[in-house]
Order: structure tokens, then C-alpha cells, then sequence
């Protein structure tokens, strides 16, 4: 079965919309992805921006680390029709035979709020499927490592002893790099071996870069 690598961008919503924050604390405006055949070779890639709904400016913090603008954004379609273009991204091949898979639970709790905020249907086929079919490989790469703490992606390529490819806070390149991860942890049969003394020497609790998260608590202050 092949596998999709997903990572979405976030911009907080605007304070005004009290409602749909109750909903939902974000939109959003960043469609990252990559599939890998059995393999493990990339055999695509997806990129989409997505115009907000309920704020007509970027929080500062977020533009700083994603170096996205409203101005790349108000070009771009809605959700609603940005996430049809993926969903038909992921099925092109052969529909629902994929697993999909992101770094953290934060962009699964992202989706399933917005797709309530913004009415999709849940039922449908190829949204369930989606849903029924998701990991955190965050969670699955810290286990194989035995740490007790969760740790950011950054971290977590630097503890394989390679380096960030592309721009952090670039959906694709995050979720290209997440899918790199998860290749080496296949490949490699020594896996939690061969790096644990390196496990044993850091143990990192906190992530290394600020991120969207942070991001977002500051924004609720």
C-alpha cells in the first residue's frame, strides 16, 4: 500500500469570529504533501495555498516562520475546494489504498476541526477513509527510539545524523522530510540500535524551533 505524507500550514482565526473559533482556532493555508509507492520511492508531490475565510491578515508570527502572505493567499481557492484537489491527489492512483501519515497529532485535530467549522461530510467515502487511515508518525518514530518525550521533526533528523532538506515551515518540505524519516526507519533493521547512544546522550524533551503551535497559544492570550 503506498503512503502520503501530510503537512499543513496554520493561520489563527480572526478574534471577531468568536463562533467559529469555538470551532475551530485555525484555518488552513497550506496543503503539503508527498506519496511514496511500497518502496519507498517518491513517485509525487502536492503544493496548494489556501485562501482564509475568517481573517483577512496573516498573524506575524506565523508569516515569519512560513514566509507565507496574504498575498499568496487571496489568489488561492477556499478549503472546501483545495481539500476536494487533494483528496483526488491521494486517490489518483487507485482510490483508497493509501496510508496517511503526519508528523504530530496537531494537523490531524486541525483537519477534523476545520472540516466541522466549515461543513464538510464526513461520511464521504474518501474522507473516511482519510480519517480511518491516519498516523502520527511523530508518536510511531519516538517509540521506535524509546523516548519519553515527543520531539520536533528538526530534531528528529538531526538525531539520524542528516540535515533539514528545503525550508522548515514549508508544508511540502516538511512533509518530504517527514517521509525521508519514515524511509530510513524501514530500511534500516538496526534502526533504534544504531542510533541510541545518541538517544542516550540528548534525550530532548522540547522541540528546537519555535513553532505554529506556539504560535497559536499566543494568539489566544
Amino acid at each position: 500500500m503506498k503512503a502520503v505524507f501530510v503537512d499543513f500550514e496554520m493561520n489563527p482565526i480572526d478574534r471577531r469570529h468568536q463562533e467559529a473559533r469555538r470551532i475551530c482556532q485555525g484555518e488552513i493555508i497550506e496543503i503539503g504533501a508527498v506519496k511514496l509507492d511500497e518502496d519507498g520511492k517518491e513517485i509525487g508531490a502536492y503544493k496548494e495555498y489556501i485562501c482564509p475565510e475568517y481573517t483577512s491578515q496573516m498573524n506575524a508570527t506565523c508569516q515569519a516562520l512560513t514566509g507565507i502572505t496574504m498575498d499568496m493567499l487571496t489568489p488561492a481557492a477556499h478549503f472546501q475546494t483545495v481539500f476536494t484537489h487533494f483528496l483526488a491527489w491521494c486517490n489518483e492512483d487507485a482510490p483508497n489504498a493509501y496510508e496517511m501519515y503526519a508528523w504530530s497529532e496537531n494537523d490531524w485535530h486541525q483537519l477534523t476541526c476545520e472540516m466541522r467549522l466549515k461543513q464538510s461530510d464526513m461520511n464521504d467515502p474518501q474522507i473516511r477513509w482519510m480519517l480511518d487511515h491516519w498516523q502520527n508518525f511523530q508518536q510511531i518514530f519516538c517509540n521506535l527510539l524509546g523516548l519519553d518525550n515527543v520531539i520536533s521533526l528538526d530534531k528528529a533528523v538531526t538525531l539520524l545524523g542528516t540535515s533539514f532538506v528545503g525550508k522548515m515551515h514549508d508544508a511540502l518540505w516538511d512533509a518530504r522530510n517527514t517521509s525521508q524519516l519514515y524511509v530510513l526507519s524501514k530500511k534500516d533493521a538496526h534502526f533504534r540500535t544504531r542510533i541510541g547512544p545518541i538517544i542516550a546522550a540528548t534525550k530532548p524533551a522540547e522541540p528546537l524551533t519555535y513553532s505554529l503551535a506556539d504560535a497559536f497559544l499566543a494568539a489566544q492570550k
